[in-house]
Protein backbone atom coordinates (compact mmCIF):
# COMPACT_ATOMS: atom_id res chain seq x y z
CA UNK A 1 0.00 0.00 0.00
CA UNK A 2 1.93 2.85 -1.02
CA UNK A 3 2.03 7.07 0.62
CA UNK A 4 -1.64 7.78 -1.23
CA UNK A 5 -3.40 4.34 -0.61
CA UNK A 6 -2.57 4.79 3.23
CA UNK A 7 -3.74 8.30 3.58
CA UNK A 8 -6.70 7.80 1.95
CA UNK A 9 -7.45 4.52 3.80
CA UNK A 10 -6.69 6.69 7.16
CA UNK A 11 -9.14 9.55 5.91
CA UNK A 12 -12.02 6.93 5.42
CA UNK A 13 -11.64 5.08 8.67
CA UNK A 14 -11.38 9.02 10.76
CA UNK A 15 -14.16 9.58 8.79
CA UNK A 16 -15.96 6.77 10.13
CA UNK A 17 -15.71 7.11 13.64
CA UNK A 18 -16.36 10.82 13.17
CA UNK A 19 -19.61 9.81 11.83
CA UNK A 20 -20.17 6.78 14.71
CA UNK A 21 -19.02 9.62 17.60
CA UNK A 22 -21.09 12.52 15.92
CA UNK A 23 -23.52 11.49 13.58
CA UNK A 24 -25.42 13.73 11.73
CA UNK A 25 -28.62 15.76 12.58
CA UNK A 26 -31.56 13.55 11.25
CA UNK A 27 -34.23 15.77 9.08
CA UNK A 28 -37.65 16.88 10.95
CA UNK A 29 -39.77 14.49 10.22
CA UNK A 30 -42.58 16.90 9.81
CA UNK A 31 -40.92 19.12 7.16
CA UNK A 32 -38.09 16.70 6.26
CA UNK A 33 -36.05 19.90 5.60
CA UNK A 34 -34.59 21.16 8.98
CA UNK A 35 -32.61 19.22 11.18
CA UNK A 36 -34.55 17.53 13.62
CA UNK A 37 -33.88 18.57 17.40
CA UNK A 38 -32.54 15.85 19.27
CA UNK A 39 -33.77 13.65 16.69
CA UNK A 40 -37.38 14.77 16.95
CA UNK A 41 -38.84 17.68 15.57
CA UNK A 42 -36.88 20.80 13.87
CA UNK A 43 -36.83 24.20 16.09
CA UNK A 44 -39.22 26.04 13.02
CA UNK A 45 -41.92 22.95 12.82
CA UNK A 46 -41.79 23.17 16.92
CA UNK A 47 -42.23 26.86 17.35
CA UNK A 48 -45.44 26.54 15.41
CA UNK A 49 -46.81 24.40 17.81
CA UNK A 50 -49.52 26.52 20.84
CA UNK A 51 -47.97 25.18 23.99
CA UNK A 52 -50.21 24.74 27.26
CA UNK A 53 -49.09 27.96 29.86
CA UNK A 54 -50.95 28.67 32.90
CA UNK A 55 -53.35 29.54 34.36
CA UNK A 56 -54.55 25.88 33.73
CA UNK A 57 -57.25 23.80 35.27
CA UNK A 58 -55.50 22.11 37.75
CA UNK A 59 -57.57 18.30 37.26
CA UNK A 60 -57.96 18.41 33.25
CA UNK A 61 -54.80 20.86 32.69
CA UNK A 62 -56.96 22.34 29.71
CA UNK A 63 -55.99 26.47 29.70
CA UNK A 64 -58.40 29.04 31.91
CA UNK A 65 -58.98 32.22 30.71
CA UNK A 66 -57.23 34.92 33.52
CA UNK A 67 -59.93 36.13 35.54
CA UNK A 68 -61.04 32.57 36.17
CA UNK A 69 -57.62 31.38 36.83
CA UNK A 70 -58.34 32.04 40.46
CA UNK A 71 -60.77 29.31 40.40
CA UNK A 72 -58.11 27.13 39.44
CA UNK A 73 -60.69 24.61 37.99
CA UNK A 74 -62.45 24.88 34.14
CA UNK A 75 -66.57 24.30 33.67
CA UNK A 76 -66.17 21.11 32.01
CA UNK A 77 -64.49 19.78 35.36
CA UNK A 78 -66.93 21.33 37.49
CA UNK A 79 -69.68 19.56 35.78
CA UNK A 80 -67.81 16.43 35.31
CA UNK A 81 -66.19 13.58 37.73
CA UNK A 82 -63.04 12.32 36.49
CA UNK A 83 -61.32 8.92 37.69
CA UNK A 84 -57.54 10.08 37.08
CA UNK A 85 -56.36 12.56 39.80
CA UNK A 86 -55.50 14.90 36.97
CA UNK A 87 -54.44 15.41 33.42
CA UNK A 88 -51.61 17.56 31.66
CA UNK A 89 -50.60 18.36 27.90
CA UNK A 90 -47.66 19.79 26.12
CA UNK A 91 -50.19 21.51 23.24
CA UNK A 92 -53.08 22.92 21.76
CA UNK A 93 -54.94 20.62 19.67
CA UNK A 94 -55.12 22.82 16.80
CA UNK A 95 -52.92 24.27 14.10
CA UNK A 96 -49.72 22.66 13.67
CA UNK A 97 -50.24 20.28 16.43
CA UNK A 98 -53.47 18.65 15.29
CA UNK A 99 -51.97 18.66 11.53
CA UNK A 100 -49.34 16.39 13.11
CA UNK A 101 -51.50 13.98 15.16
CA UNK A 102 -53.47 13.51 11.60
CA UNK A 103 -49.84 12.84 9.98
CA UNK A 104 -49.47 10.30 12.49
CA UNK A 105 -52.93 8.87 12.92
CA UNK A 106 -53.98 8.46 9.26
CA UNK A 107 -51.20 8.74 7.25
CA UNK A 108 -48.79 5.94 8.51
CA UNK A 109 -46.05 8.11 10.04
CA UNK A 110 -44.57 6.07 12.90
CA UNK A 111 -41.45 8.41 13.13
CA UNK A 112 -43.49 11.34 13.58
CA UNK A 113 -44.74 9.28 16.87
CA UNK A 114 -41.48 8.90 18.16
CA UNK A 115 -40.00 12.18 17.35
CA UNK A 116 -43.60 14.05 18.90
CA UNK A 117 -43.00 11.45 21.47
CA UNK A 118 -39.55 13.69 22.68
CA UNK A 119 -41.80 16.56 23.64
CA UNK A 120 -43.57 14.50 26.44
CA UNK A 121 -39.72 13.73 27.40
CA UNK A 122 -38.93 17.76 27.32
CA UNK A 123 -42.42 18.24 29.84
CA UNK A 124 -41.37 16.23 32.30
CA UNK A 125 -37.77 17.60 32.06
CA UNK A 126 -39.44 20.77 33.69
CA UNK A 127 -42.27 18.82 35.87
CA UNK A 128 -40.27 16.36 37.96
CA UNK A 129 -43.57 15.18 39.86
CA UNK A 130 -44.40 13.40 36.43
CA UNK A 131 -41.20 11.42 36.69
CA UNK A 132 -42.65 9.57 40.06
CA UNK A 133 -44.69 6.46 38.17
CA UNK A 134 -44.14 3.19 38.34
CA UNK A 135 -45.83 2.28 35.35
CA UNK A 136 -46.55 3.63 31.85
CA UNK A 137 -49.68 2.48 30.12
CA UNK A 138 -50.31 4.30 26.49
CA UNK A 139 -54.69 4.12 25.97
CA UNK A 140 -54.92 0.74 23.72
CA UNK A 141 -56.60 1.32 20.11
CA UNK A 142 -59.45 -1.78 19.24
CA UNK A 143 -57.60 -4.75 17.36
CA UNK A 144 -59.09 -3.84 14.36
CA UNK A 145 -57.78 -0.10 14.24
CA UNK A 146 -54.43 -1.57 15.35
CA UNK A 147 -54.72 -3.86 11.96
CA UNK A 148 -55.55 -0.82 9.70
CA UNK A 149 -53.35 2.03 11.14
CA UNK A 150 -50.26 -0.56 11.72
CA UNK A 151 -49.09 0.96 15.16
CA UNK A 152 -51.07 2.34 18.24
CA UNK A 153 -50.02 5.78 18.34
CA UNK A 154 -50.07 6.05 22.29
CA UNK A 155 -47.52 3.68 22.43
CA UNK A 156 -45.27 5.43 20.06
CA UNK A 157 -45.43 8.39 21.81
CA UNK A 158 -45.04 6.91 25.29
CA UNK A 159 -41.69 4.74 24.09
CA UNK A 160 -39.46 8.37 24.23
CA UNK A 161 -40.84 9.02 27.93
CA UNK A 162 -39.45 4.86 28.93
CA UNK A 163 -36.32 5.39 28.07
CA UNK A 164 -35.69 8.77 29.72
CA UNK A 165 -37.58 7.22 32.97
CA UNK A 166 -36.39 4.15 33.26
CA UNK A 167 -40.43 2.83 33.27
CA UNK A 168 -41.83 0.14 32.00
CA UNK A 169 -44.30 1.11 29.20
CA UNK A 170 -47.32 -1.81 29.99
CA UNK A 171 -49.19 -2.54 27.17
CA UNK A 172 -50.64 -5.82 27.90
CA UNK A 173 -52.57 -4.54 30.83
CA UNK A 174 -55.50 -3.58 29.54
CA UNK A 175 -57.45 -3.88 26.50
CA UNK A 176 -60.16 -1.89 24.03
CA UNK A 177 -63.09 -4.63 23.40
CA UNK A 178 -65.18 -2.44 22.23
CA UNK A 179 -65.00 -1.52 18.68
CA UNK A 180 -66.36 2.81 19.56
CA UNK A 181 -67.28 5.42 16.59
CA UNK A 182 -65.37 8.01 16.31
CA UNK A 183 -65.30 10.58 19.10
CA UNK A 184 -64.93 13.84 17.16
CA UNK A 185 -68.44 14.16 16.30
CA UNK A 186 -69.93 12.73 19.01
CA UNK A 187 -71.61 15.52 21.78
CA UNK A 188 -69.98 15.64 25.92
CA UNK A 189 -72.58 12.96 26.73
CA UNK A 190 -72.12 11.06 23.99
CA UNK A 191 -68.28 10.43 23.91
CA UNK A 192 -68.96 9.58 27.68
CA UNK A 193 -71.33 7.31 26.64
CA UNK A 194 -69.48 5.95 23.72
CA UNK A 195 -65.88 4.74 25.37
CA UNK A 196 -68.85 3.29 28.66
CA UNK A 197 -67.46 -0.30 29.30
CA UNK A 198 -64.82 -0.27 26.52
CA UNK A 199 -62.07 -1.03 27.82
CA UNK A 200 -61.08 -4.37 30.08
CA UNK A 201 -57.80 -5.16 32.18
CA UNK A 202 -56.82 -8.63 30.91
CA UNK A 203 -53.66 -8.42 33.83
CA UNK A 204 -53.64 -6.96 36.71
CA UNK A 205 -50.63 -8.50 38.29
CA UNK A 206 -48.54 -5.19 38.43
CA UNK A 207 -51.73 -2.98 39.55
CA UNK A 208 -51.72 -3.16 42.97
CA UNK A 209 -50.55 0.07 44.54
CA UNK A 210 -49.18 1.09 41.26
CA UNK A 211 -49.11 4.87 40.43
CA UNK A 212 -49.72 4.77 36.65
CA UNK A 213 -49.17 7.28 34.49
CA UNK A 214 -51.72 6.58 31.26
CA UNK A 215 -50.02 8.36 27.74
CA UNK A 216 -52.63 9.23 25.01
CA UNK A 217 -52.13 11.60 22.25
CA UNK A 218 -54.97 13.87 22.67
CA UNK A 219 -57.58 15.15 25.53
CA UNK A 220 -60.52 16.70 24.60
CA UNK A 221 -63.39 15.97 27.67
CA UNK A 222 -61.25 13.24 29.12
CA UNK A 223 -64.30 10.77 28.88
CA UNK A 224 -61.61 8.11 27.21
CA UNK A 225 -58.90 8.87 29.76
CA UNK A 226 -61.16 8.75 32.48
CA UNK A 227 -62.37 5.10 31.58
CA UNK A 228 -59.43 3.94 31.14
CA UNK A 229 -58.15 5.21 34.68
CA UNK A 230 -61.67 3.77 36.18
CA UNK A 231 -60.76 0.53 35.14
CA UNK A 232 -57.10 0.55 36.45
CA UNK A 233 -58.42 1.82 39.66
CA UNK A 234 -60.41 -1.25 40.00
CA UNK A 235 -57.99 -3.79 39.25
CA UNK A 236 -56.02 -2.13 41.57
CA UNK A 237 -54.33 1.22 41.05
CA UNK A 238 -53.36 3.36 43.39
CA UNK A 239 -52.93 6.64 41.05
CA UNK A 240 -53.75 7.11 37.66
CA UNK A 241 -52.52 10.63 36.16
CA UNK A 242 -52.54 11.51 32.53
CA UNK A 243 -50.14 12.75 30.09
CA UNK A 244 -51.18 14.07 26.89
CA UNK A 245 -49.22 15.22 23.33
CA UNK A 246 -52.62 17.75 23.15
CA UNK A 247 -55.48 19.40 24.82
CA UNK A 248 -58.74 20.62 22.91
CA UNK A 249 -60.13 23.98 24.45
CA UNK A 250 -63.58 23.72 24.60
CA UNK A 251 -64.65 27.03 22.78
CA UNK A 252 -67.84 27.22 25.89
CA UNK A 253 -64.91 27.54 28.41
CA UNK A 254 -64.03 30.99 27.18
CA UNK A 255 -67.22 32.35 27.65
CA UNK A 256 -67.04 32.08 31.68
CA UNK A 257 -67.15 35.56 33.21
Amino acid sequence: MDYVEVKNWFRQVGTGFIELLYPAAEACPVCRQEPGYGHGIGKKCFQKIGLVAPPICRVCGRPLRLKVGDRGICRQCEENSYYFSEARAVGLYEGALREYLSELKYRYRPELGEALGKLLVDWVRLNPEYRKSDLIIPVPIHRQKLELRGYNQAELLANPLQRYLGIRVKNDIIVRDKLTESQNALSKEGRFANVADAFRVVNSTALPGASVLVVDDILTTGATASEVARMLLRAGALTVRVLTLAVGVIDTTWLEN
